[in-house]
């Protein structure tokens, strides 16, 4: 069976108040066009489908496209992240469901037919003599999980409640058949694309929590990457580059399942405007880099002593590619007080020293120094 894994897709985010939603559109083509180009059996969707609770309409509406165009050609699992409202995002699970699409916001999957088996935590794909087990838990907040009725341990480990809640998924693998986990979690040796507030609160989680699959298929951190120390557990990133920090290549995950093994290649998203940071001394520079990245989006870092009047900052907000400016100049008298603020007290007095004496203190007079600045008795 062939399966495309991705996550992040995070529709209806904006960059600096610029809508994205063209090149989230674009980027979904794309993987509707690798759906049909490499006969894809599924699309699994490890989270943040939306990038807010209450996603705008025109969101919305791009999601329940797609979604029924890849419904029509293969199955689609797609399970809420953090940034998504779980019950929101499983309420039309039922219309969904025979458009071939499973919407999973909880635990509780018994109601999927077609395709698709469930019980407890898990689903089943059916599909060309082939089954496929997906263990599949949504991002588990401790307070989404006691709403389904999964408490913590009672020894208040998170990570140890996250290992009895996969396992709880788990129960749906067979021995004969590919298994695979779903999940939105924050993994302990991933390597984040940025700082990556989107992870807010989430616990970073060792490996150990999660249970033995032919593969695991993770969302929340952007950048794609295995994670070390276990065999085929990947984040595939998220859809676009949401941050001028992440600098990663953005990949659909194509895995090849057997039953008793898997094969992983990378499919680049063909979609997406690059986002690039100009440092720049002058509005001449500013001029430039905004001429030479046509096509990207644009954030300026202004390092120059001298403002920009209103009239030349307008001129930059007119190419369409401006999307931020950050003036970054620090004055040396500040940038000075900066640093002195960074020197401990014996470090100021040696500066001063030989900067009026020409020579560093003897190391006696370092120590009547610091004697003295302690309060003791010379």
């Amino acid at each position: 069976m062939k399966i495309i894994h991705t996550s992040d897709w995070h529709l209806g985010k904006r960059l600096e108040g610029v809508s994205r939603l063209k090149e989230q559109q674009a980027a979904l083509e794309s993987l509707l066009s690798y759906i049909k180009k490499e006969k894809i059996d599924a699309v699994v969707v490890a989270g943040d489908v939306f990038d807010t609770m209450n996603p705008p309409a025109e969101a919305e509406s791009l999601f329940y496209a797609a979604a029924l165009e890849i419904g029509k050609n293969c199955p689609l699992i797609a399970i809420a992240g953090n940034h998504d409202n779980a019950e929101r995002l499983s309420a039309p699970s039922g219309i969904a469901a025979a458009c071939n699409v499973a919407l999973i916001g909880g635990m509780d999957n018994r109601r999927f037919s077609g395709a698709f088996t469930g019980g407890e935590g898990h689903i089943s794909l059916h599909r060309n003599g082939e089954l496929v087990n997906f263990a599949v838990l949504p991002y588990p907040s401790p307070a989404r999980m006691s709403a389904l009725g999964y408490t913590e341990k009672a020894d208040g480990s998170y990570a140890e409640s996250v290992r009895a809640w996969l396992s709880i998924c788990a129960q749906g693998f067979t021995k004969t058949d590919c298994n695979i986990t779903v999940s939105h979690l924050f993994m302990n040796g991933s390597v984040r694309a940025t700082d990556e507030a989107e992870l807010g609160t989430a616990a970073l989680l060792p490996i150990s929590v999660l249970p033995q699959a032919h593969y695991t298929a993770l969302g929340h951190v952007h950048k794609p990457q295995k994670i070390k120390g276990v065999e085929n557990a990947y984040y595939s990133g998220s859809l676009l580059a949401y941050s001028f920090d992440d600098t990663s290549e953005k990949f659909f995950n194509l895995v090849e399942t057997s039953p008793v093994s898997v094969k992983v290649t990378q499919l680049p998203v063909s979609a997406g405007k690059k986002l690039v940071t100009a440092s720049v001394k002058s509005f001449d520079e500013c001029e430039r880099a905004l001429e030479e990245n046509e096509g990207a989006y644009v954030r300026i870092l202004y390092d120059s002593p001298e403002p920009l009047s209103a009239a030349k900052y307008a001129s930059l907000r007119a190419h369409e590619n401006f999307v931020a400016f950050k003036n970054v100049f620090i004055s040396p008298k500040r940038k000075e007080a900066q640093l002195r603020r960074h020197r401990t007290d014996t470090e100021l007095f040696c500066d001063f020293y030989k900067e009026t004496k020409g020579e560093d203190p003897k190391e006696s007079l370092v120590a009547l120094f610091e004697q003295a600045m302690r309060g003791e008795e010379l």
